[in-house]
């Protein structure tokens, strides 16, 4: 079994994860000499985003399963739940679950209809031509399917707390999967994340 810890380690000792300090040490803030508060901060920040992105880039699935890429991936998703303030967001939400849909279809723009007469799988339709993830906001030409793990985690994520228990998000379409636009299969009621 793979744990993350493992992967993240043999990667890098491998240099896989070819984690960009290259192309930030080559950057422009380097050469300015500018190591202000606000350019340490762009500074950092470009070396998250590259390094995120080349680790994704890179994850081979010649040595890893779908499921354990699924898993790494899909854990990270917590990250960004956390960073946008989720659990304070959807706490008016909690046990209801159509008030939720209508939420997100008025302010999100998004399209949700059930799967089946009774109501337990969910597909629903962010309908937008672009992918919406912020790690990829300055990396537009890059595909990296693997990503659409993390999208499936912080589906799961937000889905449970507001049903008050287990989903499941798969995602079936995606745009950087090739798709015109992201959509997930949501299973309510399942019993595994």
């Amino acid at each position: 079994m793979t744990t993350r810890r493992h992967f993240l380690k043999k990667a890098c000792l491998s240099g896989a994860c070819l984690c960009g300090f290259g192309s930030v040490l080559g950057s422009e803030l380097f050469h300015t000499g500018d190591f202000s508060q606000s350019a340490t901060t762009n500074k950092n920040e470009v070396l998250f985003l590259k390094w995120i992105t080349e680790l994704l880039e890179n994850l081979d699935q010649n040595h890893l399963t779908e499921a354990q890429l699924r898993q790494i991936v899909k854990s990270a998703s917590v990250a960004h739940h956390e960073n946008l303030g989720m659990d304070a967001m959807l706490a008016p939400f909690k046990g209801k679950l159509d008030h939720f849909i209508q939420f997100i279809e008025e302010k999100w723009g998004w399209k949700v209809s059930y799967e089946d007469e009774y109501k337990k799988v969910l597909i629903v339709d962010e309908d937008k031509p672009y992918c919406v993830c912020p790690l990829l906001q300055n990396e537009k030409e890059k595909k990296l399917p693997v990503l659409c793990y993390c999208s499936e985690g912080f589906a799961e994520r937000m889905f449970s707390i507001v049903c008050g228990y287990s989903v499941s998000a798969t995602v079936v379409s995606s745009i950087q999967k090739g798709n015109e636009k992201c959509v997930y299969r949501i299973v309510l009621n399942s019993l595994s994340i």
